[in-house]
C-alpha cells in the first residue's frame, strides 16, 4: 500500500501508483487470451506495449493509462502507432524514472555551478521527482528573486505547483528559511574554492543606513577568473556598530577579509570621498605594509571613487544656477499634483508647435544625473513654460527668465560629458580599466573649454569645477595610464595623446616618463615573483654546471649561456612596448581580457600585471547596487528580519544571480526609480492643425 498525504497526492519519495491494469492485457482479459463473440479464441497480446494502454469502446480504441491519448486500434494488430507514443509520452518516462522524459525546462534556471568557476555547466539532473531537490530549487528562486520566505505558504501558489506536480508537497516558511541558509552555505564554500585560484583581488566597500536605522557595511570583491572573465561577489553584508570611524571601518573590513582568507590578496580598495574612509584606507595600507603584503609598491592601494568625484565637479556647476533650478523643480512639481493641469499644459505646447511624445522630469536632488535630465526636458519645453504661466497665474513664480533660461541651457550642454562618463564608472558590470583614461580626458578638455569661453558666466561656473577637479585627479592619473597603455591597440600613444590635452606641453614628456618608470617598478615586482616561483633558471644552472664539471669544452658553453643571458635581458614590458600596436577595425567589440588571455605565453610576466590592473574598479558603485537589494529585502514588511538573515539573503542572492546565465530580476525591479521621475502627459482629444 501506497504512502499518500492527505489530498491523495502520494508521499515524497515514493514512487507513483501504477495506473489500474497497468500490468495486465487488455481490459477483462487477464488471463492472457481474448475470446471473440462468437467464442473463438483470439491471438494472445504479447507486446509489452498493453502494459501502459488499455482496450475500451467494445476493443476498436486503446488508450493511455497516464495521459488518456486514445488511439484506433489497427485491424492487423500491429502496434507501432502505440509503441511510438510510448516512447515520446512524457508521463510514460517521469514513471518509469527516465531522465529524457522530464518537462522540457530551461537549463539556465536549474544549472549548477561548477567547482571553483562560479560560472553555468548547463547541467540539469532530471529524474524521478525528488522534493529534497525541490526545496533547494525553490530556496534558491525565494532568495534571487527577493520573495518573502512566507511565499511557500501562498495557497494559490501551492494549488498550482500541486498541479504542476501531484507529488510536491507544501513547505513551510521556517523549513525554507533554513534550506536558504543551507543553500547559502553552499554557495559561499563555491565562492571560497574560486578565491583559492586567484591570485590578486580588489575590493570597494560602502556603508548604509537602512529602514531599521542599524548602520550596514556592504565589502564587494572584483577579480578575474581563470577563464580571464571579470568578476564581482559580494562577500559581506553587515552591521557596522556605530560611530562609523575609520578604525571602526578598516576593523571591520580586515575582520571580513581574514574569514575568507583573503587579507594577502588585496590589491586595491576603493572608497568614497569621506573623511573617515581616508582614515580607514592609511590604517589598512600601515596594516598591508608591516605584512609585507602591500601590492603595486603601494601606489593604487587607496582608489577614490570617480562617480562621487564628478559628483562633487558637477555640484559645483549646479550650485551657479541654484535658484533656476528650484524654479525648474517646483514648477514641475505644480503640474504634476494635477492631471488637469498636465493636460492643459500638454495642450498648450502642442499650440507653439512642440511634439509632446517627451516627458517632463522630476529630479532627486542628491543624483546629479537626474537634475541633468530635468533640465533636459525642462528646455525642450521651455516655450510652453512661458506660455503656460499666461495661463496660470500661480504658475509665473516658477517660471525661469530668459536669463536664467540662458544659464541653465549652457550648464545642460556642459553636463553631457559628465553623462556619459558617469556611465561608464557608475556601471555594475562595470568595463576595464583600460577605458578610464579616454572619458577623464573628455570631462577636463569641457571644464577648459568652459574656462575659456567668452561668456562670463561660462568662465566662473568651469573655474569652480576644475578647481575640484584638480584635487582628485592625480590619485587616480597613474592607475588609468598604466592600464591605458595595457591597451595593445593604443600602448603609450594613449598617453602621449591624452596628456598632451591635459597639461602644458612642457610637462608631458616628464609626465610620461613618470608614469612608464612607476610602470616598470611594478613590473620589476612581478618579474621577482615570476623568478622565484618558476623553477626554469635554477634547473639551467644547474644543467650548465653539470656540463663544465666534465671533459667539454667550457668556454663554448660559457658562451651560449651567455648568449642565453641576452636574450632573456628584453623584459616583457620592453618587447611589449617596442613591438607595434594591435591593429583592430575601429567601432567593433574589442576584448582586452581575451587579448591577454591568448598571448599570456608570449608575455607571461606583463600579462599578470595587466590581469590585475585591468580589473581595479573605480567606483563603489558595485557595493552602492547592493544597498537596492538591502533596501528591497528589508522593506516595511520584512523590518524585522535579523542582521544574519539580511545578509544571508543579499550575499545569497548575489551569488545566484551571477552563477546563471539567464537575466534573473527580482520582485521590485520592474518599479525602477529612474521610470517613477518620468510624467507623461494625459491624453487629449486637442487636434492642432
Amino acid at each position: 500500500m501506497s504512502n499518500t498525504s492527505s489530498d491523495g497526492a502520494t508521499a515524497a519519495g515514493s514512487n507513483p501508483v501504477m495506473p489500474e491494469s497497468a500490468n495486465s492485457t487488455a481490459s477483462g482479459h487477464a488471463s492472457g487470451s481474448n475470446t471473440d463473440e462468437a467464442g473463438g479464441t483470439k491471438r494472445k497480446k504479447t507486446s509489452d506495449v498493453w502494459e501502459y494502454f488499455k482496450v475500451i469502446d467494445g476493443a476498436n480504441k486503446a488508450e493511455c493509462q497516464y495521459c488518456k491519448q486514445r488511439y484506433k486500434v489497427a485491424e492487423g494488430g500491429t502496434t507501432s502507432t502505440l509503441l511510438r507514443h510510448v516512447k515520446k509520452c512524457s508521463r510514460i518516462k517521469r514513471f518509469k524514472g527516465n531522465d529524457s522524459g522530464m518537462l522540457p525546462l530551461d537549463d539556465s534556471m536549474l544549472t549548477s555551478v561548477k567547482e571553483g568557476e562560479g560560472v553555468d555547466t548547463g547541467i540539469v539532473d532530471y529524474g524521478k521527482y525528488d522534493h529534497a531537490k525541490s526545496r533547494e530549487l525553490l530556496a534558491k528562486a525565494l532568495i534571487c528573486h527577493e520573495l518573502p520566505f512566507m511565499f511557500t505558504e501562498y495557497h494559490r501558489m501551492n494549488i498550482f505547483l500541486k498541479y504542476c506536480n501531484p507529488y510536491y508537497q507544501t513547505v513551510s516558511r521556517n523549513t525554507i528559511k533554513k534550506e536558504c541558509l543551507k543553500v547559502y552555505e553552499n554557495e559561499k564554500d563555491n565562492v571560497k574554492k574560486v578565491f583559492q585560484i586567484v591570485d590578486r583581488i580588489s575590493i570597494t566597500s560602502d556603508c548604509w543606513t537602512s529602514n531599521q536605522t542599524i548602520g550596514y557595511m556592504c565589502l564587494t570583491t572584483h577579480y578575474i577568473d581563470k577563464s580571464w572573465k571579470l568578476q564581482k561577489r559580494i562577500i559581506s553584508f553587515n552591521e557596522l556598530s556605530p560611530p562609523h570611524s575609520g578604525e571602526a571601518i578598516a576593523d571591520a573590513i580586515m575582520e571580513s577579509l581574514g574569514k575568507w582568507g583573503i587579507e594577502d590578496k588585496i590589491g586595491t580598495i576603493t572608497l568614497d570621498n569621506a573623511g573617515n574612509n581616508d582614515r580607514a584606507a592609511a590604517i589598512m595600507k600601515l596594516n598591508f605594509n608591516a605584512r609585507n603584503k602591500l601590492h603595486f609598491k603601494g601606489f593604487f592601494f587607496h582608489i577614490r571613487c570617480c562617480a562621487h568625484i564628478l559628483n562633487l565637479v558637477v555640484q559645483d556647476g549646479l550650485s551657479k544656477i541654484d535658484k533656476c533650478l528650484t524654479k525648474i523643480r517646483e514648477g514641475v512639481k505644480y503640474l504634476k499634483k494635477s492631471p488637469g493641469r498636465l493636460l492643459k499644459f500638454g495642450e498648450h505646447a502642442k499650440r507653439v508647435g512642440i511634439i509632446t511624445s517627451r516627458s517632463l522630469c522630476i529630479d532627486v536632488k542628491t543624483r546629479w544625473n537626474s537634475t541633468h535630465r530635468m533640465l533636459k526636458s525642462a528646455i525642450y519645453y521651455k516655450n510652453a513654460f512661458n506660455g503656460y504661466a499666461d495661463r496660470d497665474s500661480s504658475f509665473s513664480e516658477w517660471v525661469p527668465d530668459d536669463s536664467e533660461w540662458d544659464k541653465a541651457e549652457k550648464v545642460c550642454k556642459l553636463l553631457e560629458v559628465f553623462v556619459q562618463a558617469t556611465k561608464i564608472y557608475s556601471g555594475t558590470s562595470y568595463p576595464t580599466s583600460n577605458l578610464f583614461l579616454a572619458e577623464m580626458l573628455n570631462v577636463k578638455k569641457a571644464i577648459c573649454d568652459a574656462y575659456f569661453d567668452e561668456d562670463d558666466f561660462t568662465r566662473e561656473m568651469s573655474f569652480a569645477m576644475y578647481t575640484k577637479f584638480e584635487k582628485y585627479w592625480g590619485e587616480v592619473n597613474v592607475l588609468m595610464a598604466v592600464a591605458a597603455i595595457l591597451d595593445p591597440r593604443l600602448k603609450t600613444l594613449s598617453i602621449k595623446f591624452c596628456y598632451k590635452r591635459l597639461y602644458p606641453e612642457v610637462e608631458v614628456d616628464s609626465r610620461v616618463n613618470d608614469v612608464l618608470e612607476k610602470m616598470r617598478a611594478i613590473y620589476e615586482i612581478y618579474a621577482n615573483e615570476h623568478a622565484t616561483s618558476t623553477p626554469s633558471s635554477s634547473g639551467a644552472s644547474a644543467a650548465s654546471s653539470s656540463v663544465a664539471s666534465g671533459n667539454e669544452d667550457t668556454d663554448m658553453w660559457r658562451f651560449v649561456q651567455s648568449t642565453w643571458n641576452e636574450s632573456q635581458s628584453t623584459s616583457d614590458l620592453e618587447n611589449y612596448l617596442k613591438e607595434d600596436v594591435f591593429q583592430h577595425r575601429l567601432h567593433t567589440p574589442f576584448d582586452i581580457l581575451k587579448w591577454w588571455q591568448v598571448h599570456a605565453g608570449r608575455y607571461p610576466i606583463l600579462s599578470k600585471l595587466a590581469r590585475d590592473t585591468l580589473t581595479i574598479p573605480i567606483s563603489t558603485v558595485a557595493s552602492e547596487s547592493a544597498f537596492s537589494a538591502g533596501g528591497r529585502v528589508l522593506d516595511d514588511y520584512r523590518s524585522s528580519l535579523t542582521k544574519d538573515t539580511v545578509e544571508m539573503l543579499v550575499c545569497g542572492g548575489d551569488w545566484i544571480r551571477a552563477g546563471t546565465k539567464a537575466e534573473l530580476q527580482t520582485f521590485q525591479q520592474a518599479a525602477s526609480v529612474e521610470e517613477s521621475l518620468e510624467i507623461q502627459f494625459p491624453m487629449s482629444n486637442l487636434s492642432i492643425n
